[in-house]
């Protein structure tokens, strides 16, 4: 499916959904999404709406932590196995 599609049915939507709950409505896109093999610089291109962004820019944030993380590991440690 066409991210462009996406941010349109997301655009038609999100009018109808309680202001308090746009923000988590907006993680579980971007989550979806990722989860189906898009990628967060195409998803940033197709979509505008400040939720979403906000959503991305926060998923994007928690994995970079992850491989920052990852990257800290030191594998000197492992010649003791």
């Amino acid at each position: 499916m066409s991210l462009v599609l996406v941010a349109e049915v997301w655009d038609a939507l999100r009018d109808h959904l309680d202001f308090s709950s746009r923000s988590d409505a907006a993680d579980t896109l971007v989550h979806l999404l990722i989860d189906n093999n898009y990628e967060a610089d195409d998803i940033k291109d197709a979509f505008t709406d400040k939720d979403v962004r906000t959503a991305l820019k926060a998923y994007a944030e928690e994995h970079y932590q992850e491989d920052e993380e990852f990257e800290d590991y030191d594998d000197s440690d492992d010649d003791e196995w």
